[in-house]
């Protein structure tokens, strides 16, 4: 037992285990105690909450010799994911915590201090530090979305956006990254298979509960056709992406280089398709209504109630690594 407490800005006994991100060294100037306080702060990129705390621990740690923090920016799914992997780890008053804000804390030597939301944060960084931030948020807002930009343009990779309609209900859209540098030739078809009239509007033929979504057939989405878009069959690039975590793209086959265009969305690991199946890229936004659809009722595990995809052109974007590889050709 490490004797910290763990209280809401007192009691379980956690040691200390730093996650993964940027962590700042403090400055060499004097603190405001003696307390030492290494500060956590996770969320998304586009967030602009996220953003707002994260200056305020940034300035701080640059203040303060006695303040160091750690913070990383994420994509909406994969903020999730990391979200539910630390409420796992600490519990406690961390169940508090929803994917629609950013988490922070602060550890002490002897505790734990978790701040249940923004204005906590920022109350309590005022009251120990004698902090203050006047910025409109209209300010964090425009960082949010450059950071989200930046984001993408700095990875090389593709952007796309699918929506899933089920019925006659509004469509929900979900957000893509495409793997370019680990499989150019299947993130390409991918990217061609969308421009395809036939696409749009066609079904999702199989929901393997609790597994994954399948899609692709655009024949007459009974399930029994997948060719690439420029016909035939396309290999297996690469195995080397494990499907590790829910939200993975990947493309459906028969057997050895049978890649067509079906294509499927994990709901959850699924090594035993690792060696077999190749994940082409990730969902990083709207995973929502594919775990919404995961739980329709199904006959045969093809949903009794149609499930119509879209894609959605406006958010397409062909990353360098693809532009360089197209230039090439």
């Amino acid at each position: 037992s490490s004797g910290r407490s763990f209280c809401l800005v007192g009691c379980c006994e956690l040691g200390r285990a730093p996650l993964g991100g940027m962590t700042i060294p403090s400055a060499d100037g004097g603190g405001s105690d003696g307390s030492k306080y290494h500060i956590y702060l996770y969320g998304k990129f586009s967030d602009p909450s996220f953003h707002k705390m994260r200056v305020a621990a940034e300035w701080l740690t640059k203040d303060f010799r006695n303040v160091e923090c750690t913070v990383e920016g994420f994509f909406e799914t994969q903020y999730e994911q990391q979200l539910r992997y630390i409420v796992g780890k600490y519990g406690s008053s961390f169940n508090q915590c929803r994917p629609s804000a950013p988490i922070v804390w602060a550890e002490t030597d002897d505790s734990i201090l978790f701040f249940l939301n923004e204005d906590r944060f920022i109350q309590w960084a005022y009251k120990r530090f004698n902090y203050e931030d006047n910025t409109r948020l209209v300010f964090y807002k425009r960082i949010g979305n450059k950071t989200f930009s930046s984001m993408k343009a700095t990875t090389g990779r593709s952007y796309c956006a699918l929506s899933l309609q089920v019925g006659a209900e509004a469509k929900e859209t979900m957000h893509i990254e495409l793997f370019d540098e680990e499989c150019p030739l299947l993130a390409k078809n991918f990217l061609d298979l969308m421009a395809k009239e036939s696409f749009n509007g066609h079904l999702v033929h199989r929901v393997k509960a609790g597994s994954w979504l399948q899609a692709g057939d655009l024949v007459d989405g009974s399930g029994l056709h997948s060719e690439a878009a420029q016909g035939g069959f396309l290999r297996d690039e690469t195995f080397q992406i494990r499907h590790d975590r829910p939200g993975l793209i990947g493309m459906a086959n028969h057997g050895k280089d049978t890649n067509g265009s079906q294509f499927y969305i994990s709901l959850r690991e699924l090594p035993f398709l690792d060696g077999r199946w190749v994940i082409i890229g990730r969902v990083i936004s709207g995973m929502r209504a594919v775990l919404k659809i995961n739980k329709m009722a199904v006959k045969n595990e093809r949903p009794i109630e149609d499930v119509k995809i879209f894609v959605e052109p406006e958010f397409t974007c062909v990353g360098a690594l693809q532009a360089a590889a197209e230039d090439k050709t």
